[in-house]
């Protein structure tokens, strides 16, 4: 033990010679040094004995050329900026064409003072693998002296007492980067005990050192070998990214039985190292256990549609309208209108705008989508070219006993900005819509349908604004919808109050969502097929609510039904068992982009929506709730109400 602390901290007082220097002047003597070898060496090489032949005075010209030419190239191509103590494979290109530039100038250099005495082609050659030999062999010799000595100093400090013990779970990139970060500044805080893989010809193979020791599938054995061996894992640690969904769930089940904890590497992005040099495991979120293949999406498309451009964003302080204003900030938009009726919600948007696009051009513009009179005053001061519409009223139970409200603020809301991008020429309004719509129950998606249906009259009137409509289902983690609502039932000890067993739900994350609501914008509007049409974004497998509380409970550390007990309420005044994403009647058709679909429902003429609509209006204004109810449902036929014995709430 006491001759390796004395050999490691003899190599860490070698290595902290850099620290004594400037290390950029011991960086340019190395690289001298070794530019000034390279000429007498590429020589010798070439003619052997005969060298002698040479002047020495003629030798040292040569060398001092080369050495300064050397110097020059590097110190123009910025090459020292590179630390020795993380070169890889770019560091090395660097110098190959760092070497190339120097050699490519001592050719004329060479030939100029070589009149008298001729030195073969072929040094050429030689000089230019042998400097770029040298300059690499210091540099990775410098990169595996500085391993050794954290490995070294890890070993010392680390005991099976107090380090976490890891089994890492899926072989990737990450999984490399995460066994090298772990060796180099976290090696006192955790030990990696092996690797398991889903592919079995893995076995046997190593990663750094460490072995693949078994399969996904055998990962109960792998635990008990490990616990005769004194090795039980702590945790186990997701280093696939791809790693998701049905897996995940099935090793946090077992994981439960076998007492192990289950974690996530950091992504390759966010590495994050503290004070103390140590590497975050991070725990499994929700959002792991939602398996959706990635989609291909056409990114320059979408940034030529707002790029450059005046943006308007209703309701932009919610869940979408929020994620929205994010991404099409990032797209450097001429100006952005943040439109919300809530004035803290905009304060906290702008703020966050401030913080991440301060030179950002934006106006904060506060009113109600049902006032006309305010929205048409909008447009004529912000003069947007494109405009997202997300305001809406959304909570089902909230919508049902609020019928008159929800009318107001999703149909005739709708219909304002609809018409306001009429007469201002707004080159395109996107709607979004929600899977509510499809065959409704409820008054919050018999108003979404309703309003679907104006925005797809208006498109195929072709009037020059594009009017394009998007569906999709739940918004994973947004205001109101499950997830918020589990986790805090779970913080709190349970119950989870669930309506019931059997309801299903499909689930987005909301960047997904609005990179989607982007993409079909994009499509709809340089596509004149999608006239009238609905961009339906693909869902995936729906989830069984029930599942996604087990789950949530599990990840907690807790078991379901024992330390959480899960109560059914009954399904709420409006809501469904299931929820679907299209009509039968629609004709679904592909288009570019793998995530959408185009819908192509029966339009239904403009001059009988908008008499109707304004009548819908004058009721709904007027507080004369069943004669809403009434005609809203004659202009949604499929809106059939639910009947359920529990919510018997009154309208109002």
């Amino acid at each position: 033990m006491k001759s390796g602390v004395t050999t490691t901290q003899f190599l860490k007082r070698a290595s902290n010679i850099f620290n004594f220097f400037d290390r950029k002047y011991i960086v340019v003597s190395y690289d001298f040094l070794m530019s000034l070898m390279t000429i007498p060496l590429a020589l010798w090489i070439r003619v052997g004995v005969d060298i002698t032949d040479y002047p020495t005075s003629f030798i040292i010209k040569h060398m001092l050329v080369f050495g300064f030419l050397s110097i020059s190239i590097f110190l123009w191509l910025k090459t020292y900026r590179a630390m020795w103590r993380y070169v890889s494979v770019h560091e090395i290109m660097t110098i190959v064409i760092s070497v190339t530039y120097t050699v490519l100038l001592y050719i004329p250099a060479m030939l100029i003072m070589s009149q008298t005495i001729v030195i073969p082609r072929s040094v050429i050659i030689l000089i230019w693998g042998l400097n770029i030999s040298f300059l690499s062999a210091g540099r990775f010799v410098y990169r595996i002296l500085q391993d050794y000595i954290s490995y070294q100093a890890g070993k010392l400090l680390a005991s099976d007492d107090t380090s976490a013990r890891l089994l890492l779970v899926g072989i990737s990139d990450q999984t490399g980067h995460f066994i090298q970060d772990i060796n180099r500044y976290a090696r006192r805080f955790y030990k990696i005990v092996g690797i398991i893989d889903n592919d079995h010809h893995h076995l046997g193979g190593q990663v750094h050192g460490i072995e693949v020791i078994g399969t996904v599938d055998n990962l109960k054995k792998v635990v008990t070998r490990l616990n005769t061996k004194g090795n039980h894992p702590h945790y186990l640690v997701i280093t696939d990214p791809n790693f998701k969904g049905e897996p995940l769930r099935r090793i946090i089940e077992i994981s439960k039985s076998l007492k192990v904890d289950v974690a996530r590497a950091p992504k390759l992005t966010d590495f994050k190292i503290s004070s103390s040099r140590s590497i975050e495991i991070e725990p499994i979120s929700i959002e792991d256990l939602l398996h959706r293949p990635e989609v291909i999406l056409d990114r320059q498309s979408m940034h030529d549609f707002v790029h450059g451009k005046r943006i308007m964003v209703t309701g932009a302080g919610g869940t979408i309208g929020s994620e929205l204003v994010r991404q099409i900030a990032a797209f450097g938009p001429a100006h952005l209108s943040l439109l919300d009726h809530s004035e803290y919600s905009l304060y906290s948007l702008d703020l966050n705008l401030s913080e991440e696009h301060a030179p950002l051009s934006r106006s904060i513009c506060l009113g109600d989508v049902s006032d006309y009179k305010r929205i048409s005053d909008l447009f004529s001061i912000e003069e947007p070219e494109i405009v997202f519409h997300a305001a809406a009223l959304k909570h089902v139970p909230i919508a049902e006993m609020n019928a008159n409200e929800t009318i107001l603020t999703n149909v005739i809301g709708t219909r304002n900005v609809a018409e306001a991008c009429r007469t201002f020429k707004v080159k395109a309004m996107v709607f979004i819509s929600t899977d509510k719509a499809v065959n409704p129950t409820g008054v919050m998606g018999a108003t979404k349908r309703l309003a679907e249906s104006y925005c797809q009259a208006l498109d195929a009137l072709n009037e020059g604004t594009r009017f394009i409509t998007t569906r999709f289902g739940n918004v994973l983690g947004s205001t109101g919808s499950v997830v918020p609502l589990f986790q805090r039932q779970i913080n709190r000890g349970g119950p989870i109050t669930l309506t019931d067993p059997n309801i299903r739900r499909y689930f987005m994350l909301v960047r997904e969502a609005v990179e989607l609501v982007l993409q079909a914008a994009a499509l709809g509007y340089d596509s004149s097929k999608s006239s009238g049409q609905i961009f339906v974004l693909e869902m995936g497998e729906s989830v069984k609510i029930k599942d996604l509380a087990y789950q949530m409970i599990l990840l907690a550390g807790l078991t379901p039904e024992k330390d959480i007990k899960i109560n059914y309420t009954g399904l709420r005044p409006g809501e469904k068992l299931y929820e679907e994403l299209f009509y039968e009647t629609e004709k679904l058709m592909p288009t570019s982009c793998p995530g959408l679909m185009l819908a192509s429902p029966q339009i239904v003429p403009y001059t009988i929506l908008q008499s109707k609509i304004k009548e819908l209006e004058e009721k709904a204004r007027a507080r004369e709730t069943q004669s809403s109810l009434n005609l809203l449902k004659s202009l949604v036929p499929e809106y059939k109400k639910a009947l359920h014995k529990e919510g018997k709430k009154k309208n109002i």
